[in-house]
């Protein structure tokens, strides 16, 4: 009688996890900041670079407290060179933006309306679109620096492949929408000739469509 109880309850347990997993599709959006980190950046003349985010989402809920979460997005990052020196006459100033397809995988924890995410990302670099111009170094703190010229960056002088980490937390409605902010860094240099990687925080909306039931 007892075995029989027992083989029972397993069954009915398993039947009950089975219901709980599930599928739920979405899509977020948001901005953010991005900079680099590394042995060649310095904080004084590197400054953040104001981007943004697009791309969709692809959640299965094991559990109502555990889910795996995997995001296909675009993101925009770089920095901001304010009289980054090249030598000893001169220096750099004016945006890099690097654009990515971006693929995390994040494992996701969420308790009542809250959630907190945490997981490894690649990323792959389709376009760069830097305008940094070359400055003499004695007009950096000038108004109106002296322009020497443009500086010649190309694809060729960047990484393709990016990966690093991903870890935030947010909060999710019953409707479907939420939002969330992430903090998020690599651990590949971006640039083929100096330890450069990206780092930054983003702030997303979104919108998870109802749960899409086996």
């Amino acid at each position: 009688m007892k075995k029989t109880l027992l083989l029972l309850l397993l069954i009915l347990s398993a039947i009950q996890l089975a219901q709980a997993q599930y599928a739920r599709f979405g899509a977020k959006a948001g901005g953010g900041y991005t900079r680099m980190y590394g042995d060649d950046s310095s904080s004084d003349v590197i400054n953040s670079l104001p981007g943004f985010h697009v791309g969709l989402i692809g959640s299965y809920e094991f559990v109502s407290s555990l889910a795996l979460q995997a995001e296909l997005l675009y993101e925009q990052k770089g920095l901001t060179y304010d009289g980054y020196p090249i030598s000893t006459s001169e220096a750099l100033i004016d945006d890099q933006r690097l654009h990515y397809i971006t693929l995390p995988v994040l494992a996701k924890l969420q308790k009542g309306g809250f959630f907190v995410e945490a997981g490894p990302y690649v990323g792959y670099l389709i376009e760069e679109t830097t305008k940094v111009n070359i400055i003499d170094q004695a007009s950096v703190n000038d108004p109106n620096p002296v322009i020497l010229g443009e500086y010649g960056f190309e694809m060729s002088d960047f990484e393709r492949w990016d990966y690093g980490y991903r870890i935030g937390l947010g909060i999710q409605l019953e409707s479907g929408f939420f939002m969330s902010v992430h903090n998020t860094g690599g651990l590949r240099s971006f640039s083929k000739q100096l330890d450069q990687k990206n780092l930054g925080f983003m702030l997303s909306v979104g919108y998870m469509l109802a749960p899409r039931l086996p």
